[in-house]
């Protein structure tokens, strides 16, 4: 079924009147101005000015100023001055060896005492490349690494981290802190007494 259409209504006109787009008179206006600016801007370039012509002539090649005479430099040869400027130094004379120092009395032998260090085992490993990873870790930290092998009973080798020597509790102490504080927690204090 087709659509019924609405009747047209009477004067009405079914084209609609096509709207142009007109330029503003403003804009025409300001246009004429800036051109006839332009135009008046070129009358006042006028080819027959000074100011704009363009010098024709060939120029003359400019000529440096005389120079002035150089002062004649003495000239030097090596082979005739150095025998000139040749200096005798007079020959040292030979010193007398030192005399050998006096027979040293021998001391009686002082006893050792023994001095206690202090170390960390920051870790035990069963894999020496495990072992090489923690100490540059370590090391990294600013602290003193170093590797420990270790032989059991049934042959096997560990491979410890050892942290120090420390000369004291203070020292072990911090360095304690600043492993634990950079995830190492499992911190075996060792002392060690040499002569």
């Amino acid at each position: 079924m087709a659509k019924a259409r609405k009747a047209p209504r009477r004067g009405a006109s079914r084209a609609r009147p096509k709207t142009s787009r007109r330029i503003p008179a403003w804009l025409i206006a300001v246009c004429g101005a800036v051109a006839g600016l332009f135009i008046a801007f070129l009358f006042q370039l006028e080819p027959g000015r000074d100011s704009v012509k363009r010098d024709t002539a060939v120029p003359q090649p400019v000529t440096p100023p005389p120079a002035k005479p150089r002062e004649q430099n003495p000239s030097y040869d090596f082979y005739t001055l150095l025998p000139e400027s040749e200096v005798v130094t007079p020959r040292p004379r030979p010193t007398p060896p030192p005399p050998p120092p006096p027979a040293a009395k021998p001391e009686p032998a002082a006893k050792a005492e023994p001095r206690t260090r202090y170390y960390l085992q920051a870790g035990s490993f069963r894999q020496r490349s495990e072992a090489d990873r923690v100490r540059a870790q370590i090391i990294l930290m600013g602290l003193d690494a170093r590797l420990e092998d270790a032989k059991l009973a049934n042959g096997e080798v560990w491979h410890r981290v050892q942290v120090g020597p420390f000369a004291d509790q203070g020292k072990l102490t911090q360095a304690e802190q600043t492993l634990a504080g950079n995830g190492f927690s499992n911190l075996l204090r060792q002392q060690r007494t040499t002569p």
